[in-house]
């Protein structure tokens, strides 16, 4: 069977130790700027196992530009971050002094224990700031000295693809609408961005032609976990779209697909590399999309507060099926995770659509961390109402809010009970 259906099948080791010694390691723009997001020993121990494959490493030229394109955003997100830490803390040390001067002679808060107490407060401060790589928060300068690009540049020497030409791009990008069309992965996902939406594609045709020019293995790391990228199955990625495995095996590849995580724990092993499991924790953190460790803590979640529930695996009905399905005393939940930081799309719409009409169920609870507007919200709903099913809508800041969502997820069983029409978004 394997031979007849070798597009679903994962590589056995000896494939996988081939591909690292033999083949090529194509690093997406998602992966390059990953680092960014990591402490550093994660960073340390990433590199390490990149810096020990460099030989095989290849990055398309549309990875690199959207990493250049990217990485300013980046930057500055990461040094918010550490901006939010530190001013908590300097406003504290503000209060603690203003504070102090009023309990001057106070036979138990002595200047000793003053000295103590703002010591410890200001050891914090520079604890952020060790984090932080000892930035002060000036984009231009971490920007100009940004020791993530100098270990790029190092590793990644002479491992660059070419620009294409502006015919080559033109006629690329004509294809690429044409793949779209056709909801061809990779990319097609991405048909209603306003900006590099054939970024993808462009990507994926790049890689095609080398292949074509350089037949041989190939393993593609990359943090976008998409439906036009990945097979996904309860909100789990289970392997490459088949459609791409496909595709570059008519070109002679041998295609695989991991994310970073995933990559590091496999090939650290056969390269003599140490990746710890709190760095793969953290690098795995950096994935977009729904990521197993949000789907445990939910189901802890919903748990602790609907004892009674149990999940189970959706049953795929054309393909289409919510992420997680959930078996309560008021009905079948289906549970669907859309969106990854992105504003919600028709497409999208369009989805949940043909799912709430094609997979049995009584509740859906649609979760997004991208922007959901009245007009979708109402839409979704409103399919739901069509086919008899009870739906809520929640907006999340980030996918770090399991226990949003499961207060949601309890709103809606208790309006599933109630058979109440309170339908609407929840914003946490």
């Amino acid at each position: 069977m394997r031979t007849s259906f070798n597009e679903y099948y994962s590589p056995t080791e000896d494939e996988y130790q081939a591909i690292l010694t033999t083949g090529t390691i194509v690093l997406d723009a998602n992966v390059l700027l990953a680092p960014y997001k990591l402490g550093a020993d994660a960073r340390k121990q990433t590199f390490s196992v990149l810096e020990s494959l460099r030989d095989r490493l290849w990055i398309p030229y549309q990875a690199a530009w959207e990493f250049f394109e990217n990485r300013p955003n980046v930057i500055a997100g990461e040094d918010k971050v550490y901006q939010g830490l530190v001013k908590p803390l300097t406003d504290a040390i503000t209060k603690l002094e203003s504070h102090f001067d009023t309990l001057k002679g106070h036979p138990v808060v002595t200047d000793e224990e003053r000295v103590k107490i703002m010591r410890h407060v200001e050891d914090a401060v520079s604890s952020v700031y060790r984090l932080s790589g000892g930035r002060d928060g000036r984009l231009e300068d971490a920007l100009q000295f940004d020791p993530v690009l100098q270990q790029w540049e190092s590793i990644l020497t002479d491992r660059l693809g070419g620009q294409p030409s502006e015919d080559a791009v033109a006629a690329r990008e004509k294809l690429a609408e044409e793949r779209y069309a056709n909801r061809t992965p990779p990319g097609y996902l991405d048909s209603e961005k306003e900006f590099n939406k054939y970024g993808d594609a462009l990507l994926w045709l790049d890689l095609i032609e080398r292949v074509r020019a350089n037949p041989g293995p190939v393993l593609m790391i990359t943090n976008d976990v998409k439906e036009d990228w990945y097979r996904r199955q309860s909100g789990r990625t289970i392997g490459p779209r088949v459609e791409l495995v496909r595709e570059m095996s008519a070109v002679g590849g041998q295609y695989y697909q991991q994310r970073l995580a995933a990559f590091l724990q496999r090939a650290a092993r056969i390269v003599d590399k140490s990746v710890s499991e709190e760095s793969l924790e953290a690098i795995a953190r950096t994935s977009e999309g729904v990521e197993k460790t949000l789907l445990d803590r939910l189901v802890h979640e919903i748990r602790i507060i609907v004892p009674e529930v149990t999940f189970s695996q959706p049953i795929t009905n054309k393909g289409l099926a919510p992420d997680l399905i959930a078996n309560t005393p008021q009905g079948i939940v289906g549970i669907e995770f859309k969106n990854f930081s992105r504003k919600i799309t028709s497409r999208d719409i369009e989805y949940v659509e043909q799912m709430l009409s094609s997979h049995p169920m009584n509740g859906f609870l649609l979760v997004s961390s991208g922007e959901v507007s009245p007009l979708a919200a109402r839409t979704v709903i409103q399919e739901a109402k069509n086919n008899r099913i009870v739906a809520r809508v929640v907006e999340v800041n980030d996918f770090h809010s399991p226990d949003a969502i499961a207060q949601s997820f309890w709103a809606l069983l208790d309006q599933m009970h109630s058979h109440g029409n309170v339908n609407k978004t929840w914003r946490f």
